[in-house]
């Protein structure tokens, strides 16, 4: 039996256990998280990140879903690995690079001393793929932003939207052969838009970083919303900036917050 050190932190409510593979070289990742990520029985969590120095110097960031499936970008969970390295002293660079498995991402940090308190990242450059298109009975805009969303505007609530029935759905729909990640959103003035997420491999969160740039992608490229937006989640708020242009990069504003630090033996 060995111990293993991880971190939790938060973006917005979405939570994740950290863990540094430099320190602490996890044989099975995925059966980790799928194991500890449950609340009632494990640590609790949306899932495992897991992070690495790569030869570049920079670090790698790993995403591992509560089912064990292995996301390939997170835009809360790299705000608070930033965090991590940067307080840890592990990468004092600012702006910093830090690779995922959907490219290289450059963080801009905003510190308060030596806390960071927040990040701008460069989301890098998203794809409109198809508007319009029906899945479900729902119709909505498949967008990519590292990874693959659905975004079905409405004009009520999302709070009152079934999402967990409909989410469900639309995530393993034949039409998604890898599956997607489904949010629901409300346009409720040109620089607001209130969204709700069932992500991919994870069900509901409070907050998905990556799923309110794509949103904000899909209204704004429909020209529903102005070139800077606010995004509500149930966990907060994120900032999300883009010039409406597939050749410009879109970039994500947020918080990262430390909650605690603890051990598990496996």
């Amino acid at each position: 039996m060995s111990q293993i050190i991880f971190d939790k932190l938060h973006g917005l409510g979405n939570d994740y256990i950290y863990i540094d593979l430099d320190k602490y070289p996890l044989a099975d990742i995925a059966q980790f998280a799928r194991q500890y990520s449950d609340r009632r029985k494990g640590i609790g969590g949306d899932g495992v990140i897991t992070y690495h120095k790569q030869p570049s110097g920079h670090y790698m960031m790993r995403i591992f879903n509560l089912d064990g499936s292995e996301g390939l970008m997170c835009g809360n969970a790299i705000r608070c690995v930033a965090k991590l390295l940067y307080e840890r002293r592990l990468d004092r660079s600012n702006p910093m690079t830090i690779e995922t498995q959907s490219g290289d991402k450059i963080l801009a940090l905003t510190l308060e001393g030596e806390e960071v308190m927040a990040a701008r990242v460069d989301m890098g450059l998203p794809r409109v793929l198809e508007v319009g298109k029906r899945v479900q009975g729902v119709e909505g805009s498949y967008v990519s932003v590292g990874n693959p969303h659905f975004i079905h505007f409405i004009e009520s609530d999302p709070d009152d939207y079934p999402l967990a029935e409909v989410g469900s759905k639309v995530e393993h729909d034949a039409a998604f052969p890898d599956g997607v990640n489904y949010e629901v959103a409300m346009i409720q003035d040109p620089n607001t838009i209130k969204m709700r997420v069932w992500e991919r491999g994870s069900g509901l969160t409070q907050a998905c970083g990556t799923g309110a740039t794509a949103t904000a992608v899909a209204a704004i490229n429909l020209g529903l919303v102005a070139h800077k937006v606010n995004i509500e989640m149930p966990g907060g708020s994120l900032v999300i900036e883009w010039s409406g242009k597939e050749s410009d990069p879109v970039y994500m504003t947020g918080p990262a917050t430390y909650v605690y630090q603890g051990i598990v033996t496996i």
